[in-house]
């Protein structure tokens, strides 16, 4: 467990963010009841009473949330500035689901990283190739420019959800 690594346990986290309700985004969710939860008030909805096709696509799974219903969430309707001071942002990020969104982190010493989640799979998505499981293929590709324009704007580096290569190549900066 990454957060043991780190010194710190389950009941230090006070809040997450999460990107939107796919298992592999937030099958470990129940594991912080305590914890402020932050994410998009319609990706809240996608939770709870996904559409058909999302939930014969086996994207969504409803028991690793099931018990997480009465925990205290922080429902987004666009981007949030977290602290006000710029260092986080959740950043609305539709296309991939309904309220899907990712973050945007500026550090101290002037570093700005743009984190896509799975707005962005892998870097051929700005190519024009948009990744295979998508709530609106036109709101992805919004998304990708948004992202994109911004990442070029303030010369910050962009981190792709799924792309392997990237991962390889700048992963072990974070874990050692």
């Amino acid at each position: 467990m990454q957060l043991k690594k780190l010194g710190y346990k389950m009941s230090d986290v006070v809040a997450v963010i999460t990107s939107h309700s796919h298992l592999d985004h937030m099958g470990n969710v129940e594991m912080f009841p305590n914890a402020l939860h932050i994410l998009q008030k319609r990706e809240l909805y996608q939770a709870w009473w996904p559409e058909k096709f999302q939930r014969s696509s086996g994207a969504h799974i409803m028991a690793d949330y099931d018990d997480a219903r009465d925990f205290n969430y922080f429902a987004l309707d666009g981007d949030l500035d977290v602290f006000g001071d710029g260092s986080i942002t959740v950043l609305d990020a539709p296309g991939h689901t309904l309220g899907n969104s990712s973050l945007k982190l500026k550090f101290a010493n002037g570093d700005t990283f743009v984190i896509a989640q799975d707005a962005l799979w892998m870097r051929e998505n700005l190519e024009g190739y948009p990744a295979g499981l998508n709530y609106s293929v036109k709101a992805y590709f919004e998304t990708a420019d948004r992202l994109k324009y911004m990442s070029d704007l303030e010369n910050a580096e962009l981190f792709f959800g799924h792309d392997e290569q990237q991962w390889k190549e700048k992963g072990n900066r974070w874990y050692k």
